[in-house]
């Protein structure tokens, strides 16, 4: 226990630097159990190891619940996000090789996983992954050393210091890219990994799931004027997944919002079916 709690403060002590009060912008310490900024703004440590930038009060309404985080784990573990992941994490090294040490920033990064993986693959990176929803925070917490596990709002600015950044990971989370070109250094890059229209369809079209956003990828495209885009690709695979899947797939992602319980139990019990899994990268250059 003390060794893991040991390991969750070097987490969040390793990136003090790059981290900001969210109150008043000033540089922060972490120390054992509480961060603070040199106007005494106070921030504790969790027993699991993230710390809390919104407070008690401000948690939000569409914060992940623990079953959706749950989902997302078992999600995780497929053959398909796992080649995912890999590929950022090639991306991320090949791109940071001329780097001493790289910051890593993951904003909607829920439990972390892609930041974990990436700090796995690139040798001495530091990241900082944060979200709003408490359950994920604690599983970023517990995967790395490397992975400082943070609680803040991705609309709100971010408690990160300006021109830090190396790579900005952005994926399947919601893009707030004046905080991201704020953060991110000259010639730094984004990587943005969203859905295509085919990404989960049959899923969608047997539930009454939520659709996909038309022209996603036009719309990123003109919102990142001062970036060039370097590198796209799509990664699409079909996967047959029984009910438990199925209602992983579903849970996991803007729909576990919407499915009752009553719901998860029906589609646990489905049908075995073959699910496509589309998504595309873009690598965006900053400057």
């Amino acid at each position: 226990m003390i060794y893991l709690l040991r390991r969750m403060f070097k987490a969040l002590s390793f990136v003090q630097d790059i981290l900001r009060c969210p109150l008043c912008a000033g540089s922060l310490n972490v120390g054992e159990s509480v961060v603070k900024c040199e106007l005494g703004h106070s921030f504790d440590i969790s027993r699991q190891g993230y710390v809390n930038f919104l407070g008690q009060s401000k948690f939000m309404k569409n914060a992940d619940t623990a079953a959706m985080v749950d989902a997302r784990q078992k999600m995780h573990s497929r053959p398909f996000f796992h080649d995912l992941s890999q590929q950022i994490a090639q991306t991320c090294d090949g791109l940071c090789r001329s780097v001493p040490q790289p910051i890593i920033v993951e904003p909607g990064g829920g439990t972390g996983f892609y930041a974990h993986v990436v700090s796995q693959i690139v040798g001495n990176a530091r990241a900082v992954s944060f979200d709003i929803s408490v359950h994920a925070a604690k599983v970023c917490a517990r995967q790395s050393e490397r992975v400082a596990s943070v609680i803040c709002d991705v609309w709100q600015e971010w408690p990160v210091v300006e021109n830090c950044a190396d790579v900005v990971l952005s994926i399947f989370s919601p893009r707030n890219f004046i905080e991201t070109e704020r953060v991110m250094k000259t010639g730094s890059v984004l990587i943005v990994v969203a859905p295509e229209e085919n990404h989960l369809v049959e899923l969608r079209t047997k539930f009454n799931g939520l659709g996909i956003e038309r022209d996603k990828g036009e719309k990123i495209a003109k919102s990142l004027e001062n970036f060039t885009n370097i590198h796209q690709s799509v990664l699409e695979s079909t996967e047959l997944l029984n009910g438990s899947a199925q209602c992983d797939s579903l849970l996991s992602g803007p729909n576990g919002h919407h499915i009752s319980a009553e719901d998860i139990e029906l589609l646990s019990n489905a049908e075995p079916i073959n699910v496509t899994h589309c998504v595309n990268i873009s690598v965006w250059k900053l400057g």
